[in-house]
């Protein structure tokens, strides 16, 4: 068990001790794993949490610290990390709702949600307008569905009795669509929580993934404005997984999200000079399967990682860590 002994301290103007008791240590095995990689970077934090995007830190007893899904439980994801609250809740709104729908549509049967309330459709014919939302009939034919609360009356009413009705036009609006942004963003926001899930504060503590968290902190500007998304020819998974590639002569963290392949910086450069399909190499770790036991140290940072005598990571915010970095070699060519 990893618990932190009492510490006395001696009141003053008195005889006697009083005890203080610190915090006890979280009774979630994972985040007691979290909670004691960061005092290995600084032993005053011990039993303390640091979000991996905002870099606040907390209690590790405070209520401010939650569980995400980095491919949204709504759409089956299983695996976890830990963001403070504010951090979940503000991205369950903006990117990760845009993955989730993103993943939706490309589950279901029709370029389109499943769900009306979703849906931004509109019939015209000739000056009828009328709302409605789209489904795809047993005969894989397309539906249109009369929406009366949100149309026009008279419009409505003409259309009921198929009045003054010619040529039809049907438009539907996808919001994912309108949210390329957001949704890229999403795609970077689960890949980042992944590395941090399997290598801890000693892939967060680089410098060079300031610009990482300010593009996750705002989801709606072009921060990290380079190509870091490839789309993945090999299919799409629920179960998020990671890698290294190399893109000519430099090495680069990867991650596979759903159907795309999320590039990360490596501590050196934020992006490789060229994402060419013919200058892409072999993966490191397979994509299709989970990453191996052994790469998942977040209780044993600071570490830093090398693929082939090239530095992937290498944790650069404390110049003196509790305890010594080590060496995780990766020789994947």
């Amino acid at each position: 068990m990893f618990y932190r002994s009492f510490q006395v301290e001696k009141t003053i103007g008195s005889q006697c001790n009083t005890r203080r008791l610190l915090p006890k240590a979280p009774q979630n095995r994972f985040l007691r794993e979290v909670a004691q990689e960061l005092a290995r970077f600084d032993q005053k934090k011990q039993w303390e949490f640091c979000c991996p995007t905002c870099l606040n830190y907390y209690s590790i007893e405070s209520k401010d610290i939650t569980e995400e899904h980095i491919i949204p439980e709504s759409r089956g994801g299983k695996t976890t990390t830990f963001l403070c609250k504010s951090c979940n809740s503000f991205f369950g709104g903006k990117q990760t709702r845009c993955l989730s729908d993103w993943i939706e549509i490309n589950e279901g049967k029709a370029p389109f949600h499943q769900d009306p309330k979703k849906q931004k459709t509109t019939l015209k014919s000739g000056k009828l307008k009328i709302s409605g939302h789209l489904s795809i009939g047993e005969q894989k034919q397309l539906i249109f569905h009369a929406d009366k609360n949100r149309s026009n009356p008279t419009d409505y009413s003409a259309f009921s009795r198929g009045e003054n009705i010619s040529s039809v036009t049907i438009t539907t609006k996808i919001p994912v669509f309108e949210n390329e942004q957001r949704l890229r963003v999403g795609f970077l926001t689960a890949a980042y929580g992944l590395w941090f899930k399997h290598f801890g504060y000693s892939f967060v503590f680089q410098s060079i993934y300031n610009i990482v968290r300010q593009q996750i902190m705002c989801p709606d500007e072009d921060i990290a404005s380079w190509n870091f998304l490839i789309y993945n020819d090999l299919g799409r998974s629920i179960n998020p997984t990671l890698g290294f590639m190399r893109f000519d002569v430099d090495y680069f963290p990867v991650a596979q999200i759903y159907d795309h392949i999320v590039i990360l910086p490596n501590s050196k450069m934020r992006h490789p000079a060229t994402t060419s399909f013919e200058k892409v190499s072999v993966k490191a770790l397979e994509l299709g399967e989970p990453i191996a036991d052994r790469l998942q140290h977040r209780s044993i940072g600071p570490a830093v990682v090398l693929c082939d005598f090239q530095e992937i990571i290498c944790p650069d915010f404390f110049k003196n860590t509790t305890v010594p970095p080590q060496i995780i070699w990766i020789d994947g060519w």
